[in-house]
């Protein structure tokens, strides 16, 4: 990592993370797709659900982060009974959150889908929904967990197998479920579960056969408060940072269900083009991350200004890409989704407005990595929740109040533009401490040539 290509390197590293990545946003793509052809509601009703699943996938990818991250250094110090251990207790926690999560959905779910902005028109619809995601959580975060512990041993290509398999699946069940035997929005969970469920039973075969260099005893699986504090320790900030993005949508739901179900639609619809061009800048930031990490503790100043620029680069052009489409093609985007002849117009004029800033966030995905590369948590934290917090919910909750529904649109690429400022002020600044800025010509102690 400190001589070869940096963008060899970057090709290595994020291909599986963009995979993985596009794989998670094509699950609620294809399920939003499929649901419009029943109307604006059912879209409108997926919308409402969808930060309790962000709230599942927030603790799930914690989990996974520091369940592997804990796998892998018991790995590096070969200590490999306590890898098997944390492998053993990360199961129990898989078992554990599914109770739970299903228990919440059958106990809260009703009231807080109203909290959330479902109203008497989506609310059915939207119960049905999320009564059957939250009953077979516990596939979610099998894939979700599992697909870490695989990683951690040294084997990317399995999760990736296991992700697409239950993507294709999915794409293959929605129909069946939704309109062949008429079950409506709720055949889309259904399904979503189903395929789920497919890629966890790939998951679990693998840990607990015999091409897996893990090796589990009953013993392992006895709950280890110990091995869970040191889990938590790395994946617990992870979580509470995903958890941002289900705060900000839930309070995007409830301003948006003030005007209505088409609103609501309007802007689920929306979240879902974004999240499509979003997350292959994660995948590319995940990749990049080992690259600058690397090479900023060996000191190598201009190789992480060269794996910065190239990632910014990259994920500009896929968020400048998904921003010019949906500004010049909003009715084609919208109308993939739903027809409808009131729904569309209004759609695609919220989209033309919303995706006016987007181009910006690849880059604010980028310059939020660095400083995760570099070990500076705080900086990189408060960039991750600007974007979605810090700036959406106040501008949204004002904006909405004097400027009604137009409102809602203009504050999303406003918060845009102002996270990728502040990020871009701050990377600077810190690259100029480094003596290597982010532009211009620059040499190091070692005179070190650029790769």
């Amino acid at each position: 990592m400190g001589s070869q290509s940096i963008g060899k390197l970057l090709l290595r590293f994020s291909l599986p993370g963009v995979i993985a990545m596009l794989v998670n946003a094509t699950y609620n793509m294809v399920d939003t797709i499929f649901v419009g052809g029943l109307g604006p509601n059912a879209i409108a009703a997926l919308t409402v659900v969808f930060p309790l699943q962000m709230v599942f996938i927030a603790i799930g990818a914690g989990t996974g982060i520091g369940s592997s991250s804990l796998i892998s250094r018991r790995l590096g110090e070969g200590r490999v009974e306590a890898a098997n251990q944390v492998v053993g207790q990360a199961l129990v926690i898989i078992l554990i959150l599914g109770i739970l999560a299903a228990i919440a959905g059958h106990t809260v779910g009703y009231p807080l889908l109203r909290v959330l902005g479902a109203s008497e028109a989506i609310i059915g619809d939207a119960y049905s929904y999320m009564i059957v995601i939250a009953s077979g959580a516990i596939v979610i975060f099998t894939n979700m967990i599992g697909n870490n512990l695989i990683r951690a041993e040294g084997n990317p290509n399995l999760p990736m197998i296991a992700m697409i398999t239950g993507a294709v699946i999915n794409i293959g069940l929605d129909p069946i479920f939704i309109y062949v035997l008429g079950m409506g929005v709720q055949g889309a969970a259904v399904a979503t579960i189903l395929a789920r469920a497919v890629g966890a039973s790939i998951v679990l075969t693998y840990l607990f056969g015999k091409r897996t260099s893990f090796r589990l005893k009953a013993s392992y699986f006895k709950l280890n408060f110990r091995i869970w504090g040191q889990i938590y320790a790395v994946g617990g900030p992870h979580t509470l940072m995903s958890l941002v993005g289900s705060v900000a949508m839930a309070v995007v739901n409830n301003v948006a269900s003030g005007f209505g179900p088409l609103t609501i639609a309007a802007y689920g619809v929306l979240f879902r083009i974004t999240q499509l061009g979003f997350m292959p800048c994660i995948g590319i930031s995940t990749g990049a991350l080992p690259i600058i990490a690397y090479n900023f503790g060996a000191k190598k100043y201009l190789r992480v200004r060269s794996t910065v620029r190239r990632t910014v680069f990259i994920s500009t052009v896929i968020t400048m890409g998904v921003s010019l489409l949906a500004i010049l093609f909003p009715r084609q985007i919208v109308s993939i989704f739903n027809r409808d002849p009131e729904f569309v117009p209004m759609a695609a004029h919220a989209m033309r407005i919303a995706m006016i800033g987007f181009g910006l966030v690849g880059a604010q995905v980028a310059f939020a990595n660095f400083f995760q590369g570099i070990g500076k948590g705080i900086p990189s934290a408060v960039i991750g929740i600007s974007r979605r917090l810090l700036i959406l919910v106040p501008v949204i909750l004002l904006f909405a109040h004097f400027f009604g529904q137009e409102g809602i649109w203009f504050a999303i690429p406003i918060s845009d533009i102002g996270a990728f400022i502040i990020s871009l002020i701050w990377t600077l600044i810190v690259m100029c401490k480094l003596g290597i800025g982010l532009w211009g010509e620059y040499k190091d102690p070692k005179n070190e040539v650029q790769s």
